[in-house]
């Protein structure tokens, strides 16, 4: 094994706990939005206009963030995903 081996190690489990800590505190978008107390997608939405959100899952919500949170899913960009 080379000297430099646990270096990189060393480095790589650091890079991946800033990552983990940078993602954690990333807030959501819909924050201000309650969130559903029933079970996942079973709260009803009243959509009246296309306000599209894109979920961490890759998902467009047409909703907005009131079916996005209905759903579960963070939203992690205004507007519909780039497909």
């Amino acid at each position: 094994m080379s000297s430099k081996s646990p270096s990189i190690l060393l480095f790589l489990l650091l890079l991946t706990v800033a990552v983990a800590v940078t993602t954690a505190r990333t807030p959501s978008l819909c924050s201000s939005f309650p969130v559903s107390r029933g079970s996942r997608g079973s709260c009803s939405i009243r959509c009246i206009r296309w306000d599209p959100v894109c979920g961490v899952n890759n998902v467009t919500y047409g909703c907005g963030c009131p079916e996005a949170r209905c759903y579960g899913v963070r939203v992690v960009k205004l507007g519909p995903c780039e497909t």
